[in-house]
């Protein structure tokens, strides 16, 4: 009977750890606006990011210039870093036109999963507020 327990409150355990992980990819489905920068470069920006794996970001400078990209995303729950796999750019940085940069942010989700908090791994220091928009 004491093995059972055990096995028991394991698979709970279990349930419970696969739950919060659904619990972040359900989450970051659909359109997210900006709300902060700890940056001057931009001061608005869209992130949507959609059922099937694909998503689109779109930032405006104080300028006026539009940059932007879309590709597919893949979301690692158990290390907290969603990873951007660009495959379309509004403004390209890069002069070979086969590079694809993959951009990698680590992510923090509000207990009530309205906010999003990304810090771009290439941009050390970086983090953009995301505020999530009800249908």
């Amino acid at each position: 009977m004491h093995f059972e327990m055990k096995k028991n409150l394991c698979l709970l355990i279990l349930i419970f750890i696969l739950a919060c992980n659904n619990d972040d990819k359900a989450a970051f489905i659909g359109t997210w606006h900006l709300a902060s920068i700890n940056d001057t470069t931009v001061d608005k920006g869209v992130i949507i990011y959609s059922t099937d794996g694909q998503m689109t970001a779109v930032l405006s400078k104080k300028d006026g210039i539009i940059i932007g990209y879309s590709g597919k995303y893949e979301l690692n729950t158990n290390e907290g870093y969603v990873t951007h796999f660009r495959d379309f750019y509004g403004m390209l940085p890069y002069t070979n036109d086969t590079t694809v940069p993959v951009y990698i942010r680590d992510y923090k989700l509000s207990a009530d999963k309205k906010t999003l908090i990304l810090s771009p791994r290439e941009e050390r220091g970086l983090k953009l507020i995301w505020k999530k928009i009800s249908p």
